[in-house]
């Protein structure tokens, strides 16, 4: 008879999918993981398979985290705009100077999605579900008066996940806070604003602290 398990599998996905976004997937071994997670060589094993089925354990894991993030925006008491607004500034202060993990979201996209058809799927169907969660607080946007009708919301959907996404990198290459807020206020500034957005974004200058 088997003996019970006596870790937590999330901690351990949580745990080795840190390692992987410190040290990409080639850049991380077996002992690594080993060292990081706790885990004897056969536990992890049996548990998971190996490195490859850890690794997508734990990069599935941090690509759904990614879009949820990210459709959080859809909810909230502010406005439409204040939502996308303070969406990118929190962005810019977790990740100013290198101050949050490392995303092994992006770090998987950026070293694998040439070559892993599985890893660029995932990648592909998690930035759709991104745009998708912008353009429609764009549209929820229009829809409050606070920019204008002929806006194109998808294009400004796409235009929002390069944005994060390369904040989040320059962030990670310690980029300072700062710097990564002026970027998201430049790319807010992109938003065709009616005179009810600028007010409810609090100025009419386009000036967004």
């Amino acid at each position: 008879m088997p003996r019970p398990r006596t870790f937590d599998e999330r901690d351990v996905v949580a745990r080795a999918g840190r390692a992987f976004a410190v040290s990409g997937y080639a850049g991380t071994s077996l002992d690594d993981l080993l060292s990081a997670t706790g885990l004897a060589r056969q536990s992890l094993y049996n548990a998971f398979g190996g490195k490859r089925e850890l690794f997508l354990r734990a990069f599935l894991s941090d690509t759904a985290e990614a879009v949820q993030t990210v459709e959080a925006i859809r909810h909230g008491t502010d406005s439409p705009i204040g939502r996308i607004r303070a969406h990118l500034v929190r962005t810019a202060v977790e990740h100013g100077s290198g101050q949050a993990l490392p995303s092994l979201f992006t770090k998987a996209a950026v070293e694998l999605s040439a070559s892993d058809p599985a890893v660029a799927t995932a990648v592909a169907q998690a930035f759709s579900a991104q745009q998708a969660h912008y353009a429609a607080c764009i549209l929820e946007a229009q829809s409050a008066g606070e920019v204008d009708s002929g806006a194109d919301a998808e294009a400004l959907g796409a235009f929002f996940c390069a944005l994060i996404e390369g904040m989040t990198m320059l962030g990670g290459s310690g980029v300072s806070r700062a710097a990564l807020s002026s970027m998201a206020l430049t790319g807010l500034a992109a938003i065709p604003l009616t005179e009810t957005g600028r007010q409810n974004l609090g100025t009419q200058d386009g000036e967004w602290a």
